[in-house]
């Protein structure tokens, strides 16, 4: 009987888990993962591509359609892809009259929904009576943000590598051909930068840009619970008897804070990264490179990513026919992975690797993926409270708690005696940490 049963409980095992990933892999309308992404606001478009005067911009965003605009006055509008006339596409309108006009028989939409005007119709007042779904927008960071969920909308979150003026930040995307869930526990999983972003720093530039990765020795990864996600410690020891400690944190539910670009440009600086389904087996990754002195080499940035990007698009150049154009030569003398300097492409790359959608019952656990298991735990939590009508962890409603100096992101040495949580505290009662300083 206890030979027979083994199977049985590790075929139990693996269903279990299929169901559970499942249960947070898929964000259409309804499902209890995208109706917790839709009470958050997520990035949906680079806001220099959204120009007045300019096509409307068709958007897909956990499966859902929508048309993003600007009317002729430069207001911005989104809205339901299909017209709801008869079901055509309004990404084919035209942008005048103060919204958006469906070709087909001429109904005329405001970037709120209204009907404004409805040539063909006999009736005066019909146009009063249905309206299109409307969505609020915002803009910030360099993009444009929508919110897709029911009720009072909450407040825009004032996270740090969103503040300051272009100076100080850069902002872009990539296409990522899998699942918008293993590309965020990606970014939460500490170890891999010592090996997958492992490359020879052997200039000043590339120094301040990225800082000192080793191997040397076997991290400590901790973790603890905030008011917005999780926050990540991983210690290093040093051969002096010091630690280097970096502070990163997961952001619910599908965002990020990491350091990024702070070298000889001293403190203050940070990355947030953003993985927004587009369905259920594609997303796309939001970089938000931020750095209070508004010294980012942002050219040298655009040099790097637009070389790995398909020309006029936000699609990486390399594919999996020939192994994304691995240099097994360039293994042994200085990029660890074999395809260059570019973080953003290690880590789509990676996780592309892992299939369409991962299968969550294949992998093995280990101590150092504390973060992805809380993780985990707090988008099934977070799910859970939105079924019974609660606001998951870090939903704004309050100015008061729309201050996020908490997010501590940084990396710094560790003396003898010093703790975690001393570091923690220095950096969040510094009001002027992440304070943007005036443009150069």
């Amino acid at each position: 009987m206890a030979t027979n049963a083994t199977p049985q409980t590790g075929e139990a095992r693996s269903a279990s888990a299929r169901a559970r990933y499942q249960y947070l892999t898929d964000t259409n309308a309804g499902s209890p993962a995208g109706e917790l992404l839709r009470r958050y606001w997520q990035p949906i478009a680079l806001q220099a591509a959204v120009r007045q005067g300019g096509a409307p911009d068709a958007i897909r965003i956990m499966g859902q359609d929508i048309v993003l605009f600007r009317d002729d006055k430069g207001i911005l509008g989104a809205l339901d892809r299909k017209c709801v006339h008869r079901c055509t596409d309004l990404a084919l309108g035209r942008i005048e009259g103060g919204g958006i006009r469906c070709p087909y028989h001429g109904w005329l939409f405001a970037v709120d929904g209204k009907v404004l005007d409805q040539p063909g119709e006999a009736s005066a007042t019909l146009k009063d009576r249905i309206r299109a779904k409307a969505y609020p927008v915002h803009e910030a960071g360099g993009a444009v943000w929508i919110y897709l969920g029911p009720g009072e909308v909450p407040l825009f979150p004032k996270y740090p590598a969103l503040q300051g003026t272009d100076a100080h930040l850069y902002t872009c995307r990539w296409f990522g051909d899998c699942n918008w869930l293993q590309a965020s526990e990606g970014n939460i999983d500490p170890i891999h930068t010592s090996y997958l972003h492992q490359i020879e720093l052997g200039t000043a530039e590339m120094k301040a840009r990225w800082g000192t990765f080793s191997v040397a020795s076997r991290p400590q990864v901790s973790i603890e619970e905030t008011r917005f996600g999780v926050r990540l410690y991983t210690s290093r020891a040093l051969e002096n008897g010091t630690a280097s400690m970096r502070v990163t944190n997961f952001v619910m539910p599908n965002a990020c804070a990491v350091g990024g670009f702070e070298g000889d440009l001293g403190h203050g600086g940070l990355t947030m990264l953003w993985d927004v389904p587009i369905d259920n087996e594609h997303h796309w990754r939001w970089e938000f490179i931020y750095h209070r002195s508004g010294k980012l080499n942002k050219a040298a940035l655009e040099e790097q990513y637009q070389s790995e990007k398909i020309a006029g698009t936000d699609r990486m150049r390399r594919s999996s026919a020939d192994h994304y154009g691995q240099d097994r030569t360039s293994m042994n003398t200085g990029y660890y992975l074999g395809m260059g300097p570019c973080f953003s492409v290690h880590d789509v790359i990676i996780t592309q690797s892992q299939g369409t959608i991962h299968a969550q019952e294949h992998e093995h656990l280990s101590s150092s993926d504390i973060a992805i298991v809380r993780a985990r735990r707090m988008l099934d939590e977070g799910a859970r409270a939105v079924g019974e009508g609660r606001d998951p962890v870090g939903v704004v409603r309050t100015i008061e708690t729309n201050d996020f100096r908490d997010m501590v992101v940084v990396t710094d040495t560790l003396a003898a005696g010093d703790t975690r949580e001393a570091l923690v505290s220095r950096v969040s009662n510094d009001r002027d940490f992440f304070t943007p300083l005036q443009s150069p």
